[in-house]
């Protein structure tokens, strides 16, 4: 048996140094020996465990005597340490347009994701071939998976707005909006071919469907038939228009995204088929979301369906409280109508997920962040999971979970490799230097990150820039 060694004296790679192992077809064995083990699977920690690693795959993970290290292999001693999987970010936004150019320099934000312990993310807003392409170039980086766009027609048409003062106004349509960031959505008509859409989504690399606006029930099944035919995932905004949460999840959909988004369910049918312009959300939520009313029994009967379902709901916290953070710190005598939204939303929003995971709503760790702006403003995966156990009432290992099992399993099959440590899973690990299962915050006390088992310094990480 090899004489164990420290981390980072053994296999704390360079960034450089890691891309060119990367290209190497065979390395050494080498185990992890001595933490205390969460897999991600729900079951108790492991003290004093051992996880054996080939190439880019755990080849055994569990109790030292379980998994006997192979001869030659070399030993990371992580006594008194925490190894956990990877942890996956189930909804950030990377690509980005600037001065009519899309910006593709996200090589920081991807490296400083890696440093936090975020091995995979899902990105869900953008242009998939354009969004992998820069990806490539900006390795070491977290696995990151594309969902594609998909939208109705009056998304892709001017809208009309009648103001309380009887004024007309015309928009330009809210999918130039949308193009201008450099993302690309699909236009799925009532009469269209929801395989020609999924097609394109494979195509262009998406791994899944992201529903975003004006779209009724029938589009939602149709798409959702296609796209699970194809062994792909649909997700959607909680507020689609006009096809209600619990319409979507009737209709075969996976999952929803933003908590607030589902003052829509307040509506009646006949209502919501009104709300379809891009300001609707802001007016009905600033209008109506409250703590009381995320309780009311619209609301938690389509929480009970959402359970039962196993569909699942991405609160997205921190967004929607920096949105909250930002309009208190410009309050003015009159609210503009986005800040009256962002306030209402996050109240909304947060009520609403504690419901949810009360009523036993699978749940996953989304934290709609953006690779642009000011970096203190970029929602973070630590804080939202500290949201999901300090303001919704998970457990730090049911928080976990959100990151790691359940993010893998939103993702869909891509992913069935990721989000637990066990024997034939990608070797994406974190080793903490504090329990994240005894507090949460811990999360940020990353000591090293492994991603297809090669392992990386987060100082180093980030002093690439």
């Amino acid at each position: 048996m090899a004489t164990p060694r420290t981390p980072l004296t053994a296999l704390l790679l360079s960034t450089a140094t890691a891309v060119v192992a990367a290209q190497t077809p065979a390395r050494p064995a080498f185990a992890v020996v001595g933490a205390t083990l969460w897999n991600g699977s729900g079951s108790r920690a492991i003290p004093d465990a051992t996880v054996i690693v080939a190439g880019d795959r755990i080849t055994c993970a569990g109790p030292g005597p379980a998994c006997p290290v192979p001869a030659g292999a070399e030993i990371v001693d992580a006594r008194g340490r925490f190894l956990l999987p990877g942890l996956i970010d189930t909804h950030v936004h990377l690509l980005f347009r600037q001065d009519g150019v899309t910006d593709t320099s996200i090589r920081s934000d991807l490296h400083d994701l890696l440093a936090r312990g975020v091995t995979t993310v899902r990105d869900m807003g953008n242009n998939p071939s354009r969004l992998l392409e820069a990806v490539d170039s900006a390795q070491p980086a977290p696995r990151v998976f594309a969902m594609q766009l998909v939208a109705g027609p009056r998304f892709f048409s001017p809208e009309i707005e009648r103001s309380a003062d009887g004024n007309i106004r015309s928009h330009a349509p809210a999918s130039i909006g949308m193009k201008q960031l450099g993302w690309w959505p699909i236009l799925f008509t009532r009469s269209g071919d929801a395989e020609s859409v999924v097609k394109q989504a494979q195509a262009a690399g998406a791994v899944g469907l992201k529903l975003y606006q004006d779209l009724d029930s029938a589009q939602v099944a149709a798409l959702a038939r296609a796209a699970h035919a194809a062994g792909m995932p649909v997700w959607g905004h909680a507020w689609v228009q006009p096809a209600s949460v619990l319409q979507q999840a009737q209709a075969g959909q996976d999952g929803v995204v933003h908590a607030a988004g589902l003052t829509g369910e307040l509506l009646d049918g006949a209502t919501r088929d009104t709300l379809r312009t891009s300001s609707a959300l802001l007016e009905v939520t600033a209008d109506s979301a409250t703590a009381a009313t995320a309780h009311r029994p619209q609301i938690l009967a389509v929480l009970d369906s959402l359970a039962a379902r196993g569909t699942f709901l991405e609160p997205t916290l921190r967004a929607a409280q920096l949105g909250a953070e930002r309009a208190r710190a410009n309050r003015r005598r009159i609210e503009a109508l986005p800040s009256r939204y962002a306030l209402a939303a996050s109240v909304f929003g947060l009520a609403v997920t504690r419901e949810a995971a009360a009523r036993g709503v699978p749940i996953t760790a989304g934290t709609d962040h953006v690779a642009y702006g000011p970096a203190a403003e970029r929602a973070q995966l630590d804080e939202e999971l500290q949201l999901l156990v300090d303001s919704a009432g998970l457990s730090p290992s049911g928080a976990l979970l959100a990151a790691t099992r359940n993010a893998a399993r939103a993702i869909g099959p891509p992913a069935r490799v990721l989000g637990t440590v066990a024997a034939g899973q990608f070797a994406d690990l974190v080793l903490f230097e504090e329990d994240p299962l005894e507090d949460i915050r811990n999360v940020r006390r990353v000591e090293w990150v492994m991603r297809g088992g090669l392992i990386y310094d987060p100082k180093e990480l980030r002093a690439q820039h």
